[in-house]
C-alpha cells in the first residue's frame, strides 16, 4: 500500500481506484489544511518571540537611561561644588573674605549650589522620563506580540477547520 493509499485510507477513502484519487485528493487537501493552520501558528509565535525580544531591549535601555542621568546628576553637582570652590579661592584670594563672615559669597555659593542641585534633578527627571516611556514601549510590544500569538491561533485553527470542512473529511 503506498503513502497516498494510506492516508486516504485514515481519511475515509475506498479501496477503488477512481475513488482512490478523489480520497486521495481529498486526503492531500486535508493534510494542507492542517499544514497551513500549523504555519500560520508558528507565523505568530515567531511574532510573539520577536515582540518579547525587542520588549526586554527596551526595558534594557530604560535602565541605561536612568544609570546615564544618575552619572549625569553627578556631575552637575560636581560642577557647582567646583565652582563654590573657585568662587571661595578667589574671594579669599582677593582680601574679602571667604568664610562665613562674608555674606556676599556665602549667598553667591548657597545660590550657585541651589543651582547644581536643580540641575542634577532636572538631569534625573529626564532619566526618569525617558525610562518610563521606553518601559511603556516594551509593555505594549508584549500586549501586541500576544495579541499576534492569539490572532495565528485562532486564524490556524479557523483555516485547519476550513479546509477539513471544504475537503469533505467531515462528511
Amino acid at each position: 500500500m503506498s503513502g497516498l493509499e494510506l492516508l486516504a485510507g485514515l481519511f475515509g477513502g475506498a479501496g477503488a481506484a477512481g475513488a482512490s484519487t478523489v480520497s486521495t485528493g481529498t486526503a492531500l487537501g486535508a493534510i494542507g489544511s492542517v499544514v497551513s493552520g500549523v504555519g500560520t501558528i508558528a507565523a505568530g509565535a515567531a511574532q510573539k518571540q520577536a515582540a518579547d525580544f525587542e520588549a526586554a531591549q527596551m526595558e534594557q535601555k530604560a535602565k541605561e537611561e536612568v544609570a546615564a542621568s544618575q552619572r549625569d546628576a553627578i556631575a552637575k553637582r560636581r560642577e557647582g561644588a567646583i565652582l563654590n570652590s573657585r568662587a571661595q579661592a578667589l574671594a579669599a584670594a582677593s582680601g574679602g573674605g571667604a568664610g562665613t563672615d562674608a555674606p556676599t559669597i556665602v549667598k553667591l555659593m548657597g545660590q550657585t549650589a541651589g543651582e547644581a542641585d536643580y540641575n542634577a534633578q532636572t538631569a534625573m527627571y529626564g532619566g526618569y522620563s525617558r525610562a518610563a516611556g521606553l518601559r511603556d514601549s516594551a509593555k505594549a510590544r508584549r500586549a501586541s506580540g500576544n495579541a499576534s500569538l492569539l490572532g495565528s491561533v485562532i486564524g490556524g485553527f479557523g483555516d485547519t477547520a476550513g479546509g477539513l470542512y471544504k475537503s469533505g473529511i467531515f462528511g
